[in-house]
């Protein structure tokens, strides 16, 4: 099965850039100017400090200036820290990031940690925008059976919204093993969000688990 595409490949590199020091006002000025929903703050050595959105630019200057009469910087409003991806991670954890923390874009970073991109909704949406049917039919016919060379016939693989259920009774002993190597394989199928595996040892299996009860369990 091919690896996974990387973030480098559909990240955006000419990104709206903001300095700590730059008035939030500027900071608004430059985010409509470039038509962008937000850009990181990045430091003069080129490290992500922060992330500023022009939703927030506003509401949180509000706050942070109170009664006082002087200009917040991006610095005193921007989000931190900052959530960010390397450019060498795959898509699939981009996408997983983006939905556990509840943001609309990621930084990206070099290897020496400096800014290297920024990453969209939009932009994983060229990848991750296909069809349910079409990434049921790469976990099973690449991984379960190419890759692992198990019978896809002994799992159930439901695919909803880019979410990979796996539900089914492990039979023999050699499979328990490979059963997290099966996880990551499917974590990686361009289009996956998240994977989640109900399996059950069965009888054949159980003395893989010196603990395994008589009824066996749910693994995961």
């Amino acid at each position: 099965m091919k690896r996974g595409r990387q973030v480098r490949a559909v990240m955006t590199v000419d990104v709206a850039v903001v300095q700590p020091g730059m008035p939030v006002e500027a900071a608004a000025a430059l985010l409509e100017r470039r038509d962008v929903g937000g850009a990181p703050v990045v430091g003069e050595d080129g490290r992500v400090l922060g992330f500023v959105t022009r939703g927030d630019l506003p509401k949180r200057a509000g706050r942070r200036l109170g009664r006082w009469r002087k200009s917040a910087k991006a610095a005193e409003v921007m989000s931190t820290p900052p959530v960010t991806v390397g450019a060498d991670d795959d898509l699939g954890r981009a996408a997983r990031l983006m939905n556990a923390r509840r943001v609309h874009r990621l930084p990206v970073l070099a290897a020496d940690g400096t800014l290297a991109g920024l990453v969209s909704r939009g932009d994983l949406g060229r990848v991750f925008l296909r069809p349910d049917s079409e990434i049921r039919d790469e976990v099973r016919d690449e991984v379960l059976d190419r890759e692992l060379c198990l019978d896809p016939a002994s799992l159930d693989i439901a695919v909803r919204d880019g979410v990979v259920s796996l539900t089914g009774t492990v039979e023999r002993n050699s499979v328990v093993p490979v059963i997290p190597v099966m996880l990551a394989l499917v974590g990686r199928v361009d289009g996956v969000v998240a994977v989640k595996e109900h399996l059950r040892v069965g009888v054949d299996a159980r003395t893989v688990l010196a603990d395994e009860p008589a009824a066996g369990r749910v693994l995961g």
